[in-house]
This record gives C-alpha cells, sequence and structure tokens, in this order.
C-alpha cells in the first residue's frame, strides 16, 4: 500500500523514470524489511543497534557493490527513482500525530527541558563549527540541528529549508552511528547517579537524537514512567522542526538576497569601470588615428544584470518545509476529529507511529544508497570535522539537558 501510492504521487507529478519507481522500491522495501528484521533479533536489540544502522549500513553496501556489476559509479536510473530521502522522512514527520491530551499534564515541564537551551545552544553550535572548524555554513547548521532537535528528520528539514537536501546524507550517518554509545550509557549513568524515572525520562528525551532512539534508552532504564516522559519531552521537541525550519527557510532566503544584491551591484560597478575605459580608449584612438589599436568593449551578458529580482516571499515558499503543514494538519485532525477514548487514540496513534517508523527506515536506506566509500576517503578531513563538531554538541547537549531535567522535575 504504501510504495502504490508513492507510485500514484510519482505518476501524478510525472517523475522522471516514475515508471520505474516499483522496481526500485522493491529493492529499497527489501532492505528496509531485512534491517528491521535484523534490529528485532534479542541480541542485536540489546546492543542498541537499531533498524537505522543497519539501512544505512544495508544501503551503503549495496550502493559501493553496484559499480562491480553495471561498471558505472551513478545509481541506474530503476533505483534512483526511488532512492527518494526527502520525501520519505517528511512522510514520516507528518504522521507524527502529537496528542495534546498526553502533552498536557507534563506539557510545562517537558517545555521547560525541550526548549530552553535547544534554539540557543543549535545557534552557538552551529556558528562554533563555522567559525572554528571551518565547516561550511549549511553543513555546520544541519549537523547542530540534528544533534540538538530531533536526528535525520530535523537534517532533512533543515537542508530543505536552505535549499540543500544533499548535505544532509552524512551528518545523518554520523549521528545515527554515534547516537549508540548515548543509548548504552545514559540509562546507567542515570542509575548510577540515582536520577528518578521522570529526571531520567526527560533527560533521555532532551538529548538523544531520534524518537525511536529514546524510547529504546528508557526502555534500558526499565521503567514506563521514564518511558512516558522521555516521549512527552521528545514530542515537545520535534515540535520546533516546524518553526525552526521555517525560520532558518526565511533567514536563508534573505541570506541568500543579499548576496545576489551585492554580487549584481558588484557587476555594474564593473561593468561601469570597463564603459570609462573604453571611452578612455576611443579617444585615444581618434587622437593618434590608430585603427589597429584593440578597445575594451562592455560585456555582452548585460542582460543578466537586468534579470528581475525575484521577491523574497517567492522564494522563502519555495524554501518553505511544505511537510510543516502536513504536520500541523494531521495534529489538528487528530485531536478534534479521533473519539476521546484513550484506547482508540493510543490505537490510532501507535499506528500511525508504526507507519512513520517505516518511512523513517526508507528513509535511512536512501542514505546509505548515497553514501560512496570512495568519496568518504576523499573527504576523510571534512568527515572528522562533523565527527569532532558532532562530539562537542552532543556532549554539551547531555550536560545542559541533565541540569533543565533535574530542575524541572524536582524543583517545579
Amino acid at each position: 500500500m504504501m510504495g502504490a501510492l508513492l507510485w500514484l504521487s510519482m505518476a501524478a507529478t510525472r517523475a522522471r523514470n516514475w515508471k520505474k519507481f516499483p522496481l526500485g522500491y522493491s529493492v529499497v522495501f527489501i532492505i528496509a524489511l531485512i534491517s528491521k528484521m535484523l534490529a528485532s533479533n534479542v541480541t542485536l536489540h540489546k546492543a542498541s543497534i537499531g533498524d537505522s544502522i543497519w539501512a544505512i549500513i544495508l544501503g551503503c553496501l549495496l550502493r559501493n557493490l553496484i559499480p562491480f556489476f553495471i561498471k558505472s559509479n551513478s545509481l541506474p536510473p530503476w533505483l534512483k527513482i526511488a532512492q527518494q530521502t526527502e520525501p520519505y522522512i517528511a512522510i514520516s514527520l507528518v504522521l507524527l500525530c502529537i496528542d495534546i491530551s498526553v502533552l498536557r499534564p507534563l506539557a510545562p515541564r517537558a517545555l521547560f527541558v525541550s526548549w530552553i537551551d535547544t534554539p540557543t545552544l543549535f545557534m552557538i553550535v552551529a556558528y562554533f563549527g563555522w567559525k572554528m572548524l571551518k565547516i561550511d555554513t549549511q553543513t555546520a547548521i544541519i549537523m547542530s540541528g540534528a544533534t540538538f532537535i530531533c536526528g535525520s528528520s530535523a537534517a532533512i528539514a533543515l537542508g530543505s529549508s536552505m535549499g540543500v537536501p544533499h548535505k544532509t546524507e552524512m551528518p545523518i550517518a554520523i549521528i545515527s552511528i554515534f547516537t549508540i554509545p548515548s543509548i548504552i550509557a545514559l540509562p546507567y549513568i542515570a542509575k548510577r547517579f540515582d536520577f528518578s524515572a521522570t529526571v531520567s525520562g526527560a533527560w533521555f528525551g532532551g538529548c538523544v537524537d531520534s524518537t525511536g532512539a529514546v524510547i529504546a534508552a528508557a526502555s534500558i532504564y526499565g521503567d514506563k514512567e521514564a518511558i512516558d516522559t522521555s516521549a512527552v519531552v521528545k514530542m515537545m521537541q520535534n515540535i520546533l522542526i516546524g518553526p525552526l525550519s521555517v525560520l532558518m527557510a526565511w533567514a536563508w532566503s534573505r541570506y541568500e538576497l543579499k548576496a545576489a544584491y551585492k554580487l549584481e551591484e558588484e557587476l555594474l560597478r564593473r561593468s561601469e569601470n570597463l564603459d570609462d575605459v573604453t571611452v578612455q580608449d576611443n579617444e585615444h584612438d581618434n587622437a593618434i588615428e590608430d585603427t589597429n589599436t584593440p578597445t575594451v568593449k562592455r560585456p555582452r551578458n548585460t542582460h543578466a544584470l537586468n534579470k528581475p529580482k525575484e521577491k523574497a516571499y517567492v522564494l522563502l515558499w519555495k524554501r518553505f518545509p511544505k511537510f510543516v503543514l502536513g504536520f500541523i494538519i494531521t495534529a489538528i485532525l487528530f485531536n478534534t476529529t479521533i473519539d476521546n477514548n484513550p484506547e482508540t487514540r493510543s490505537l490510532v496513534n501507535s499506528f500511525c507511529f508504526y507507519v512513520s517508523e517505516w518511512f523513517s527506515t526508507l528513509s535511512f536506506v536512501s542514505i546509505g544508497l548515497g553514501l560512496q566509500i570512495n568519496e568518504m576517503k576523499q573527504n576523510i578531513r571534512s568527515l572528522g570535522k562533523l565527527i569532532t563538531l558532532y562530539i562537542i554538541a552532543q556532549m554539551v547537549d547531555i550536560v545542559v539537558t541533565c541540569v533543565l531535567a533535574w530542575a524541572a522535575f524536582v524543583h517545579m
């Protein structure tokens, strides 16, 4: 059913090679299925190696084996059309039904833990990555947002809002792998320091990257109250994806427009200087009557300077992450149309979350399909900088969130 609906959307939009989508999707779906089967293995589950890790590994393995069979470094068209990282994760986010009745009891304290530090640290660490580690601005923003907000979901949303979805693959791969130590270590640290279930749950929900990883960490802690608290805090943090994505789309649109205006002014200035040189040369030619002297001519592509400026609101709409609208509509429909019976609401919410996790796994397979080991070797320096930024950001997040969780659930 999932594949059929996606195929219909591809056909409706006339996507390139849409007729080949079923074949490619079947491969991606099978990899996702194998990933979930491996993740459900008891031994591997205890090691906290989730389906996202397996999906990236298997997708990457297939990506790097393909050149041995088709003598080409690019994905075949039938598989490329199914590598839809952004749509998969967008659908996954839209299906995260936010249940107001669940959020209400813990909302003030969960809001304190998840909203106080996240926006501030997100900007500070992104600036640190750009200024100190010399990572390009967009990648630093994506890595910082993914670390402090919600892993791959935030990375895709921010990448789309800045118009660079291709820059999300490496940060997501790093986060997916390096989240494992946090999932394993944090529950044991919480027990060692005798944190209460609510403090521990808030801590996990605020500093572990993805929703699935948060639940895994809380499950290792082994208390239902910790699981419920961690889920609420993470849901509150997930809500930040929408506003921050819109804000980033607006800010980056303004930045690009200013850069475009600055470039246009520079081109106009250079053009005027060339005109002055041309006039001076022509006067000199007339004075000495030497027709063999070359003159500097005004460039012919000055029509580019008169290109109509794109309005700010048009650029903002292009960069606006459309999934935010779906996310809001789904939340409104869930909270206004579903019966108030707790069992019914829990059943609908669980089903939506189940389908959401499937789309999330499909996105991780697509991320793996975009990772080429040879390219990673060539960019080993950049990879090291990203890993350094993630480790710094995660350590800061762990410490700050721990303090906020303790303050919120002990003194509020």
